[in-house]
């Protein structure tokens, strides 16, 4: 059975399983952040989904619902050391993008695109600590794959992408602020 085909079920504690990106379905348990699971380069879904409505208390975990890479967004260079370690000793592919602020420059946003892509055949965890990184860095993922700019940016603000971010993304794609 394929996640897909679970999807609606309850999980182990009679919650449905979450089908679409919110704030809620990308928290991480204990303040580590927000996540989300990306099972092909141009989908995202909930991590919950993938998790079968479990909340891993750490990186490693996820391995056992088939995660086998993970790429890390902004987080602080002595946390994403502990991150790697933790991934690598797990067995999962591990790829930090360090980004100052809420707003990734076009070279990271290409560069997320590309680890993406690079990690096609395994199920990837974007994390981040911060929900608004985490929204504009798949909205510009979406719309460097070309998904429509309005499509991408109704995705990401499901996760926390603010008005701001939303202004520069669709500067940067030429569509305006309408």
């Amino acid at each position: 059975m394929s996640r897909e085909d679970i999807a609606g079920f309850p999980t182990f504690d009679g919650e449905p399983l979450p089908e679409t990106l919110s704030l809620a379905t990308a928290w991480l348990p204990n303040r580590m952040g927000f996540g989300i699971a990306v099972p092909e380069p141009g989908r995202a879904i909930p991590y919950l989904q993938a998790t079968y409505g479990r909340r891993p208390n750490a990186i490693g975990e996820f391995k056992a619902y088939g995660f086998r890479a993970v790429i890390d967004i902004g987080t602080p260079t002595a946390k994403a050391a502990r991150h790697r370690i933790e991934a690598e000793l797990a067995g999962m592919s591990y790829f930090n993008i360090p980004v100052a602020g809420e707003m990734p420059s076009i070279p990271e946003t290409q560069h997320f695109t590309r680890l993406v892509l690079q990690t096609a055949d395994d199920s990837l965890l974007v994390y981040s600590l911060s929900p608004q990184l985490l929204g504009v860095m798949w909205a510009s993922h979406r719309i460097n794959l070309g998904s429509p700019v309005s499509f991408a940016i109704a995705e990401a603000r499901l996760l926390g992408l603010t008005e701001e971010q939303e202004a520069l993304l669709r500067r940067r794609a030429g569509a305006g602020t309408n």
